[in-house]
């Protein structure tokens, strides 16, 4: 997804010695959801929150979506050449990862082995 920016952006956190905790206190955003940005789990921003980055880590808006377009440049790129394409989640999945990053401990649970039993029930419908 958003590996180069993601890596970017915590290049610019950890230059400025900030922690996930101190950034999501200055721009209001979650550390959990900065995180997976940063790891390349979660796809680039919106320029409202970019916004806030921008002003935390001291650099214009347009230098990180100058950025963040780079990486969209390079995905297609990639996919012109026929290479594998970028991995995009889907919009379910967006919503699937959001709503369960929402959930307490016991709701996650009790999602894991709802899941769980649907794997176990998908399996056996394809062993017939």
């Amino acid at each position: 997804m958003g590996r180069i920016f993601g890596e970017y952006l915590k290049q610019l956190r950890l230059d400025r010695k900030l922690t996930l905790r101190e950034v999501e206190e200055k721009a209001q955003i979650s550390n959990a959801y900065l995180s997976q940005v940063e790891r390349g789990e979660r796809s680039t921003p919106t320029m409202k929150i970019l916004d806030r980055l921008a002003e935390v880590y001291g650099v214009s808006v347009s230098t990180l979506n100058e950025k963040a377009l780079e990486e969209l440049r390079t995905g297609a790129a990639a996919l012109a050449a026929g290479l594998a394409p970028p991995d995009i989640p889907s919009p379910d999945t967006e919503f699937i990862c959001r709503s369960y990053n929402k959930l307490s401990d016991e709701k996650k649970k009790s999602l894991m082995d709802y899941l769980s039993y649907l794997l176990n029930e998908e399996k056996r419908g394809k062993g017939k």
